[in-house]
């Protein structure tokens, strides 16, 4: 071997050597960019998961406010059903200053449910805006989404309950979010 073709070797490795290097170095700067993406994504969905089981409590919660709603109204109208039957019974000023307690009772009583669902509504409200802050996705498995779902389901039961108290409880919007 020459020193001509040990020189040509050699500068033949040099310029080998310089593209594998570059190479690695792409695929290095490639391998760096995926690993934010990833540590970012892992952040991202951690922040997410706490507030999936902030939701999860906030929803115990309001199941808890509706479960009590719902004996409250049980326990109204147990007070009203023996209160019809004396009314049908009785008649004069006793039964008038009677009527009187159990109405001032009745109607504070209602006004308590009353506070309590506009409570829950504002409630709701608040944490549907705070779901909407994190936009609305398009995918309907994504737990955000039928976290909305959930959400408008129960906003449509509390509108529910306010048709069918007289209409003059808590909300009289038709409010839906995450759509």
């Amino acid at each position: 071997m020459t020193y001509g073709q040990l020189e040509g070797l050699i500068n033949k490795w040099s310029l080998d050597l310089e593209d594998q290097e570059k190479y690695f170095l792409h695929q290095a700067t490639q391998v760096n960019a995926w690993d934010r993406t990833l540590i970012e994504n892992g952040e991202k969905i951690t922040t997410l998961h706490g507030e999936v089981e902030k939701v999860k409590l906030d929803q115990q919660r309001l199941e808890q406010e509706l479960d009590f709603i719902l004996s409250q109204q049980k326990e109204l109208e147990d007070l009203l059903t023996p209160l019809e039957e004396f009314v049908k019974d009785q008649s004069g000023s006793v039964y008038l200053q009677h009527a009187d307690k159990v109405h001032g009772k009745t109607y504070r009583l209602a006004e308590n449910i009353d506070a309590q669902l506009k409570r829950m509504a504002q409630d709701l409200k608040d944490i549907i805006e705070h779901l909407n802050t994190f936009g609305s996705p398009a995918d309907t498995t994504d737990p955000l989404q039928q976290i909305c779902k959930i959400l408008n389901a129960h906003m449509d039961s509390l509108q529910w309950i306010n048709q069918n108290s007289g209409g003059s409880l808590f909300v009289h919007e038709n409010i839906h979010y995450c759509n």
